[in-house]
């Protein structure tokens, strides 16, 4: 009896302790005037990400989306959500949390407010010195590696592709996961690999292996929620299944492949010797040269801290998974939209072929960089609007660490922000608010980034086009201000060339699912597989796999 009673107390009084959180936090909300909903866990807590994730299967057949209660923590609930809860609320709201309270702006004004005080809304100074050093790595020098790998690539994917004849192939996804690891690894590390499709792989029977970085790093990328939740001397437990070893092999390798990189930049540096160029070296260098000026300066308290080594390896890691899911993802739903929207496709292929015509001896591998990438306005067209509708970040939350920040909404109403408070301006609502983007603000047409200038001799033309530029703050897939992502022409310059390389002869089409399926029906079938999306550590589809697509040369006037 004395032990149930003791089992008992244990989450008797967590509950209890939770419960009484909630009061708190909601009593601090409810001091903002503004609207509140309160939820039994934040979704930020791992345990309960850990817990959606691996029992996504079956908490899909249960009806969180039906409760108030529970639909605000079930994981991703932003992209299901939209615009609607602001719609309904106003342009801020209080999501309560037994933790803390998280502030949803769906406003324009105060989401650039917010970006542009980046010492009032920010990750705290550590963040804004490693900011500071890591920037240079993604200079213009780089784009060209990335454009010209990118370009090769995209070709030996497409040639493997169209290699599939009639049947077509639904490792769409899986592929382009392949080309996004293989142009990191080249324009980030200078390892350059060939591209193999994933049924080439199967053919193969090949196993992974941790012979090379890439093979390292793809295992830690396939598993990386897992890794983000256990510690990594879980991977060293003994009789462990060989999944699970082959995880915690793939870490130790990988920070070992980093390690070397950064003792032989050091040598370079020490003898006097240029840099290899790579991402790590850039990292080295930068801190490295920041360490010296420290010493020039003597000891200035102001003065930046250089990258510890533990820094370097972080940085170096974030930028790998940032740089691989978030491309490999937004390519993924783009190639899927155009295949159901084939008028998109031909719009594309226009402008390709207007700037490399098919009589030109020039072969689209082969294309400069600094005279083809400004051209393509309808290739990055598609990637803003794929973005902006399917962006595999939900938001970037912003806090205001322990001093209280005023924020002001109108000429008349401006909060006062209580400390230890994240603000979360909403990237799903500010995407997609019929106040921002028109009454089809939920319709992917990336016709809208595209606008003729006044000023051109002939308004119709392709040279006369000219990107959209959005209100501030309602487009901001790589965040705002001095704060955006570093890596974001990186994005740009592989998405536009991986579109040059697939559309510029070829076109892409549905494999009708049974016999008798119409054209129209197919495409329908394709949208449904696009908005059956959810949230795992980044959006993405449940299952593309269900698109077959074949690739068919374009025939010319086509």
């Amino acid at each position: 009896m004395e032990l149930f009673l003791l089992v008992a107390v244990i989450p008797i009084t967590w509950l209890s302790y939770n419960a009484y959180c909630l009061y708190q936090n909601l009593q601090q909300a409810r001091s903002l005037g503004l609207p509140t909903i309160c939820v039994f866990c934040s979704p930020d807590n791992h345990l309960w990400i850990a817990l959606q994730t691996g029992l996504s299967s079956l908490l899909r057949y249960v009806p969180l989306d039906y409760f108030k209660f529970t639909f605000y923590c079930h994981l991703g609930w932003e992209f299901r959500d939209r615009f609607k809860t602001h719609e309904r609320l106003g342009d801020a709201w209080v999501l309560v949390t037994p933790n803390k309270n998280w502030i949803y702006l769906g406003q324009a004004e105060a989401a650039v407010e917010i970006y542009s005080r980046n010492r009032d809304f920010a990750e705290g100074a550590d963040w804004q010195r490693q900011r500071k050093l890591t920037a240079t790595p993604f200079n213009e020098q780089k784009s060209k590696f990335v454009w010209s790998e990118s370009l090769r690539q995209a070709n030996d994917m497409l040639r493997a592709w169209a290699s599939y004849g009639p049947s077509g192939s639904t490792d769409t996804a899986e592929d382009v996961r392949t080309l996004a690891i293989n142009v990191l690894a080249y324009a980030g590390f200078q390892k350059s690999y060939s591209f193999q499709s994933q049924q080439r792989k199967a053919k193969l029977q090949q196993e992974a292996t941790l012979s090379s970085y890439r093979d390292a790093l793809a295992l830690i990328l396939q598993n990386v929620l897992v890794i983000i939740v256990l510690p990594a001397r879980f991977f060293s437990i003994p009789f462990l299944p060989k999944k699970w070893t082959l995880i915690g092999s793939a870490m130790s390798a990988f920070k070992q492949y980093m390690l070397d990189e950064v003792a032989d930049e050091k040598r370079l540096i020490s003898e006097g010797k240029p840099g290899s160029g790579t991402l790590v070296s850039n990292l080295v260098r930068a801190s490295e040269q920041q360490k010296q000026e420290n010493g020039k300066q003597g000891s200035d308290s102001k003065a930046l801290k250089p990258l510890t080594i533990d820094e370097i390896l972080g940085n170096i890691f974030v930028f790998n998974f940032a740089g691989h899911d978030t491309t490999a993802i937004s390519l993924s739903y783009a190639l899927l939209l155009l295949v159901a929207h084939p008028e998109v496709q031909d719009w594309v292929s226009e402008e390709l072929n207007h700037y490399n015509p098919p009589s030109s001896s020039d072969s689209i591998a082969t294309l400069p960089y600094e005279s083809t990438f400004p051209h393509l306005k309808r290739c990055l067209a598609v990637l803003f609007e794929t973005l902006r509708l399917f962006n595999p970040i939900p938001g970037i939350p912003k806090h205001t660490s322990s001093h209280p920040q005023p924020l002001r909404l109108s000429p008349s109403v401006t909060l006062a922000i209580p400390a230890n408070t994240l603000v979360v301006p909403n990237l799903q609502s500010l995407h997609t608010h019929p106040r921002y983007w028109g009454p089809d603000s939920l319709v992917w047409r990336p016709q809208r980034w595209i606008s003729s200038s006044s000023s051109s001799r002939n308004p119709s033309s392709l040279e006369a086009e000219q990107l959209l530029t959005p209100q501030k703050g309602t487009f901001i897939p790589w965040s705002e201000g001095l704060q955006n992502c570093p890596g974001r022409k990186f994005a740009q310059v592989e998405f536009v060339a991986v579109m040059a390389a697939l559309f510029g002869r070829h076109r892409a089409e549905v494999v009708p699912a049974y016999l008798g399926e119409s054209a129209e029906e197919a495409r329908k079938r394709v949208r449904a597989v696009v908005a059956d999306s959810e949230l795992r550590l980044l959006l993405g589809m449940k299952d593309p796999a269900a698109v077959r697509v074949r690739w068919v040369e374009r025939k010319e006037g086509s």
